[in-house]
């Protein structure tokens, strides 16, 4: 079976019922903790940034929505977000996110270089997270054609 993309993969999933959902649900669960942990870890390898691991330790995740939705969140705002973009003439932002790095933008004087840690732990876990869910609606596919 070949699926494409994330809606499409979720509708063949939701369409084996409670099964299905609860599939959806755990693989979110697990796929929002491994980004959250993996982004703790990234930013613990900058040493010169964090150095007592205040910010790192402040990065969790939630489940929300009846568990079909994970918010993964750093709890030491605005000194995560200057991490993660840089300040001043040093900001870098991936496209997708210029939209959050605004809400941090001061006076653009800021002397401190991005160090990503959130970004590419997003980046790999949600390739992962939809490699997850279609190798999980592959499972499902099978159990239920072996059962009839």
């Amino acid at each position: 079976m070949r699926v494409n993309g994330l809606r499409e993969t979720l509708a063949r999933l939701n369409a084996f019922g409670e099964q299905g959902k609860r599939r959806i649900q755990q693989i979110t669960a697990v796929s929002g903790q491994e980004i959250a942990t993996r982004a703790s870890q990234n930013l613990s390898s900058y040493q010169d940034v964090d150095q007592t691991g205040t910010i790192a330790q402040s990065i969790n995740a939630r489940s929300d929505e009846n568990g079909f939705k994970t918010v993964i969140s750093v709890n030491q705002v605005p000194m995560g977000a200057y991490i993660e973009f840089g300040t001043g003439t040093y900001v870098e932002v991936a496209d997708e996110w210029k939209d959050i790095a605004w809400q941090f933008y001061v006076n653009g004087r800021g002397q401190l270089h991005p160090h990503p840690y959130f970004y590419p732990a997003f980046n790999e876990g949600r390739n992962k997270y939809l490699q997850d869910l279609q190798e999980a609606l592959q499972r499902l596919a099978r159990e239920f054609n072996s059962t009839n």
